[in-house]
């Protein structure tokens, strides 16, 4: 008898080491996974786990495509709040209303991660939203009766305005408790499908703060500050299993200050540090698409990938590329059009990441096959998911199953890694 306790004692040690071994860990600056050191090229897949709820064969499909792609992590969100009175949102959302969650899309999230441990794929899960297109801060103001939310491509639209009205979500007590709730129903869940809780499942990565989350304005930088430690604090006493990091754009999110973003980083609660390469959006070019790919748009982005990268070593964390996108030849969105200028980025990021001891990158963004946009632009109800979220026209970061060229980038890029 005790000779069998002694085997099955053994089995159950042997069981939980080899479980520890397959999550993603942190060591000397570095992820590792199995005792080895682990560098990726990951997507972003922000409708990841709202497809497993609505349309569980093209998950499936999707998948398969990644994995023979060797792509090893997705970036996706478990978070959407609001309902569909703003037509730039996507819909149906996870959080209609405070504390109202939506079991059955909560399900989808459930398929995404046993369809993903099949194919070794790891995932980030982003857990709020600074911009408007899932709900985000800006919802939860509105919940807590904060009146006129300056909302993109409607008449009260101003920027200004806007960074004024999202910076008073870390001084909302009924938005933080919202938002808290909503992390704890997350990071406790048990996956109705295989009955593991999320917090032991090691095909999860690690849990993101927000996505692209800033003070907005310099008075909200302590209630910031307080909110990255609060809030991580939170995930690591559910969860000790995962690595937890901000979401981050690097420092055009913390008013280009490296003390501000080193403080938030150096907590002992955020395992890794991130950034993203926009250069459409933050204007690092003038003129036609083209201009994306000049000489002064490629310094821009290897000066603030070197920039990061250095924080990152000091820091002594890893440091992942996690969105970097570049719209289509021309700036259309027809998945047969052209995307030279965008290849040339890709490579360029790939290369200079690489010299600069990058760990991870997900592009933006995967989106499938070609048929999953909307010829007329803007996501409309009931419309096939894809990369560019609603307020986007359907297909202009998009990269398809169809893009061959822009997937010989990635798997040369993945060869290059390897050999290293």
């Amino acid at each position: 008898m005790k000779y069998k306790l002694l085997i099955l004692l053994v089995l159950i040690i042997s069981i939980v080491s080899c479980q520890s071994n397959d999550f993603v860990t942190v060591k000397n600056g570095a992820f590792q996974l199995k005792d080895e050191q682990f560098e990726y090229i990951g997507c972003n897949y922000w409708y990841g786990g709202y497809l497993g709820a609505t349309n569980l064969e093209r998950l499936k499909i999707e998948l398969d495509f990644l994995h023979k792609r060797n792509v090893k992590n997705l970036r996706v969100f478990i978070c959407g709040e609001g309902d569909s009175s703003y037509s730039y949102r996507i819909h149906p959302n996870l959080q209609e209303k405070p504390r109202q969650y939506n079991e059955e899309l909560l399900i989808g999230f459930d398929y995404l991660l046993v369809e993903a441990a099949k194919r070794k794929i790891k995932i980030v899960f982003v857990l709020n939203n600074n911009w408007e297109w899932s709900g985000g801060f800006g919802q939860y103001l509105e919940w807590a009766g904060y009146k006129n939310p300056p909302l993109p491509k409607t008449d009260t639209w101003d920027w200004g305005n806007y960074c004024s009205y999202i910076a008073q979500f870390y001084t909302c007590d009924s938005c933080l408790t919202w938002s808290n709730a909503w992390i704890k129903k997350v990071v406790s869940r048990t996956n109705t499908l295989n009955g593991m809780d999320y917090a032991n499942d090691a095909t999860i990565m690690s849990w993101e703060l927000a996505n692209e989350p800033r003070p907005m304005d310099s008075s909200a930088i302590e209630p910031y500050k307080n909110w990255v430690q609060s809030t991580s604090s939170l995930i690591k006493s559910i969860d000790k299993n995962h690595l937890v990091t901000i979401g981050t754009e690097g420092v055009i999110s913390t008013f280009y200050n490296e003390e501000l973003y080193n403080a938030i980083h150096a907590n002992q609660n955020i395992d890794y540090a991130t950034m993203h390469l926009w250069p459409k959006t933050w204007q690092w070019y003038n003129g036609p698409s083209q201009h994306a790919v000049s000489d002064t748009s490629l310094e821009k982005t290897k000066q603030y990938i070197e920039q990061h990268a250095s924080l990152a070593k000091k820091l002594n964390k890893p440091i992942v590329i996690e969105e970097f996108g570049l719209h289509r030849d021309g700036n259309s969105f027809d998945p047969k059009s052209s995307v030279k200028n965008r290849n040339k980025y890709y490579d360029f990021v790939f290369e200079i990441g690489i010299a600069n001891g990058v760990s991870g990158y997900n592009f933006w963004g995967f989106a499938g096959t070609p048929t999953n946009y909307n010829p007329n632009g803007f996501m409309k109800k009931g419309m096939p998911y894809s990369a560019d979220p609603p307020q986007e026209e359907q297909g202009l970061y998009s990269v398809f199953m169809s893009d061959s060229s822009t997937w010989k980038i990635i798997d040369k890029t993945k060869l290059v890694k390897r050999t290293n």
